[in-house]
């Protein structure tokens, strides 16, 4: 399959070549890739078929990232410290509040903010706090590809 096109589920992370299979799959940032050659594998099937067991095998002990941990994650331009905070204000420093949230699906966002004028300097922390019970709703592994939603229950 060309790169950015989702293999089908058979295929997943596997990439086909002139004489060999490749398995080429992510993991947190870090990239696993082997190769399964015709010539050493027992042909083109042999080594498809060595291939998808390798896949299989790494995929059940490498478990996609928990989307909820990806949502944790400070970005480099985060100026509030905790991942999903910031601050806020209209020009001329008017109507200042903390406002927390989260994607917690492609089609569902939330969000809460908290007014400085309304909640004075606790508006920090209610805004901390409210992200906590956004991030509470996120649920499943941060994967695009079917295969792993499909082969993972969430523990």
């Amino acid at each position: 399959m060309p790169r950015g096109i989702l293999n089908s589920n058979p295929m997943y992370g596997i990439y086909g070549y002139v004489d060999y299979w490749s398995v080429d799959i992510r993991r947190d940032k870090v990239r696993t890739v082997k190769s399964f050659y015709f010539n050493t594998h027992g042909g083109r099937e042999g080594a498809l078929k060595k291939a998808q067991a390798y896949r299989d095998q790494f995929v059940r002990e490498n478990l996609p990232t928990l989307k909820r941990e990806i949502a944790q994650r400070v970005r480099r331009d985060n100026k509030s410290g905790v991942a999903g905070v910031y601050f806020r204000e209209e020009p001329g420093g008017r109507n200042p509040m903390w406002i927390a949230m989260t994607r917690i699906s492609p089609e569902k966002s939330v969000s809460k903010a908290f007014s400085l004028g309304r909640y004075g300097p606790r508006a920090r922390d209610l805004a901390v706090a409210e992200r906590q019970k956004q991030l509470e709703q996120m649920a499943g592994y941060a994967s695009r590809h079917p295969a792993d939603g499909s082969t993972f229950a969430l523990l």
